[in-house]
């Protein structure tokens, strides 16, 4: 298996459809998005959960910015790693939740890792992070976190997963179930590892080793229960993202 860095989620439908790659992490906007578009591509496994016992993602605010609740955010400019995908969309129901127009809020799309030079540039007031890139955003004081927005909204819920389109999943149920059960013992080692695990942050993410081995890992997962799926279905339609059309049975690989 050959990985390969992409910078912009919204990218991977298309290049899942291409064949040039046969298996991308979404997040499930694009993921809804791009089956309503026409491209049938399914889950087949787990990423990510973000829980309100372990929170790995924020909203930060350039420092200085004043930045301090949900209203604060009005006339802001905000960047996100994609728009429409989950951060974005899950910070449009934070501030929902909270009284505040999404609209009266300018979103921007920004790849992850320059989310902290977006902030330090002051080409924007606000980012949507993710670990490990929260937590280097406050140690190096560029920005502070103004809150764990989506365990504000949420006890938890599905981040990320894997996907193929269906025609590779079901011409390939072997590859399919051998990559599932690489992925749960991936998840397994993780646990009983956690040094280990961060430490490979070093090596793929480019991160700094004392950064590396401070940050909380994710909460990882690999079994994807419908009700996961159709949270996203319901809030992707509610903000009129996607017409809520991709069943849950469809877009489950078995």
């Amino acid at each position: 298996m050959t990985l390969q860095l992409v910078t912009v989620g919204s990218t991977l439908p298309g290049a899942l459809a291409s064949n040039s790659l046969q298996i991308g992490t979404l997040t499930p906007p694009v993921f809804l998005l791009a089956n309503e578009g026409g491209v049938e591509i399914q889950i087949v496994a787990g990423a990510t959960l973000q829980t309100k016992s372990n929170v790995t993602l924020g909203v930060a605010a350039r420092e200085g910015s004043n930045i301090k609740a949900p209203a604060d955010f009005r006339g802001k400019k905000v960047a996100v790693p994609g728009l429409n995908g989950v951060n974005h969309v899950m910070l449009m129901k934070w501030l929902k939740s909270a009284g505040v127009d999404p609209k009266q809020v300018t979103f921007v799309e920004g790849a992850m890792p320059q989310l902290g030079d977006m902030l330090k540039s002051g080409s924007v007031d606000a980012v949507t992070p993710v670990e490990p890139f929260l937590t280097r955003i406050n140690q190096t004081k560029v920005g502070y976190t103004v809150a764990p927005y989506g365990a504000q909204v949420a006890d938890s819920y599905l981040e990320a997963f894997y996907t193929m389109t269906r025609a590779f999943a079901q011409a390939n149920p072997k590859v399919v179930a051998d990559f599932r059960a690489a992925i749960r013992e991936a998840v397994e080692y993780i646990a009983k590892n956690p040094a280990a695990s961060r430490k490979s942050q070093v090596t793929y993410l480019k991160l700094p080793e004392a950064v590396a081995m401070s940050i909380p890992l994710p909460t990882f997962t690999v079994d994807v229960r419908p009700a996961d799926v159709q949270f996203w279905v319901d809030t992707c339609r509610d903000f009129g993202i996607t017409k809520g059309t991709a069943g849950v049975a469809q877009v489950l690989a078995k």
